[in-house]
């Protein structure tokens, strides 16, 4: 591979590694709001719909 090439690799690589560390992140926050949102459901939890 040309210099270029391995440059692009290693870029790429790192932006990768990036955007994983990003998403375990956001997998964080959503388990984080989804539990409260259960939490808050369940002090509503009578036979009542809501819309």
């Amino acid at each position: 591979m040309k210099d270029e090439e391995i440059k692009d690799v290693q870029k790429l690589s790192r932006e990768v590694t990036d955007m994983r560390k990003e998403i375990d992140g956001l997998k964080e926050v959503l388990s984080g709001l989804i539990q409260v949102m259960m939490e808050h459901n369940d002090q509503f939890n009578d036979d009542e719909e809501y819309n």
